[in-house]
């Protein structure tokens, strides 16, 4: 099992950031994010200049060629989109065609972006006020945009936690969506611990292009968000079983948890939540899990259930088609 660090939200001078596709290209590469999107507002112009960066300075960075289509019924990202299309024919009550639209033009995978921001008067068209009726023509939400950073005020503009709960309901409901964050990049990010995306590849994953595997992960659901914990689920004879991975070392977090127990929240598709205090420092745990529930969503939080508090979320089990870890 194979944790791939992924950037899927950024912008530059191409749309309204600050840094230059070069300068993006290199954060990335200086930053080690291994797979980056880049997802300018409304347009594709950055794509082959992002390709040459690449190739002409030696960047070890993957890139997802994206967009973020900025509309005034909130924001939609497409990954693997070429070229930007039309859409003054979306229809925010029955957007499904456009997405359908989306697809044809080459997108493969769709989510939408920082859905519970503070809106109209303010900051128009950056919640997402669509109305879905068939949550599977989508693939992914943004349950942590982190553009604001991540401290009470931020969350309130933001709503990150609503975010994860919408994420978690629709999952536990049965529909196949994954959890990412955005760093939402329009300037060079400050260097604090937030929420990140890493996808779950399979060993023989890693010789593929890291960029089409990480959006191969993001169809299959086998994304996680963490502060630092890379930890994975699956159901083995009735159990749940946890994949611990100690070896990221981002911002230091596994070594403030060598004498303190993480507590693990597990929430089914019967309402029901279950809660253990984990030992970080296991490679594998199993976990007892009640009959008659089939899905299961996990959050790991340091000591307390307060949302401040959550050091890593966007796991998703199902029982009929266990992803063992």
């Amino acid at each position: 099992m194979i944790f791939q660090r992924a950037e899927l939200h950024n912008h530059t001078t191409e749309s309204d950031g600050s840094l230059s596709v070069k300068e993006l290209m290199h954060l990335a590469d200086e930053k080690g994010y291994g797979v980056l999107a880049l997802t300018d507002h409304n347009t594709c112009s950055g794509h082959r200049l992002a390709e040459q960066v690449i190739k002409d300075d030696g960047l070890s960075t993957d890139l997802i060629r994206g967009v973020e289509l900025t509309t005034f019924y909130g924001h939609v990202l497409a990954l693997g989109m070429n070229d930007m299309i039309s859409f003054s024919d979306l229809d925010p009550n029955a957007p499904e065609g456009f997405f359908k639209k989306l697809r044809a033009n080459g997108a493969r995978a769709i989510g939408f972006a920082h859905p519970f921001c503070l809106g109209r008067p303010v900051m128009a068209g950056c919640r997402f006020d669509m109305k879905i009726h068939d949550w599977n023509i989508l693939d992914y939400i943004e349950v942590f945009n982190t553009s604001s950073g991540m401290d009470e005020h931020a969350e309130k503009i933001i709503g990150n936690e609503n975010a994860l709960r919408l994420w978690e309901d629709k999952v536990l409901a049965g529909f196949r969506l994954a959890a990412v964050t955005g760093k939402d990049i329009h300037k060079r990010p400050a260097d604090i611990p937030c929420m990140i995306t890493y996808a779950v590849l399979q060993d023989d994953e890693s010789e593929k292009n890291r960029a089409d595997a990480v959006i191969g992960a993001i169809l299959r659901q086998r994304t996680l968000v963490t502060k630092g914990p890379l930890m994975w689920a699956g159901i083995r004879d009735g159990k749940l079983v946890l994949s611990i991975d100690n070896s990221s070392d981002y911002f230091g977090w596994n070594r403030k948890y060598t004498d303190v127990s993480p507590l693990l929240l597990i929430r089914d598709d019967r309402g029901h939540e279950m809660s253990h205090e984990i030992d970080i420092s296991e490679k594998e745990i199993g976990l007892e899990i009640p009959d008659g529930a089939d899905r299961f969503v996990l959050r790991l939080y340091d000591r307390d259930t307060a949302f401040r508090s959550l050091l890593c979320a966007g796991i998703y089990v199902e029982r009929e088609r266990s992803s063992e870890p």
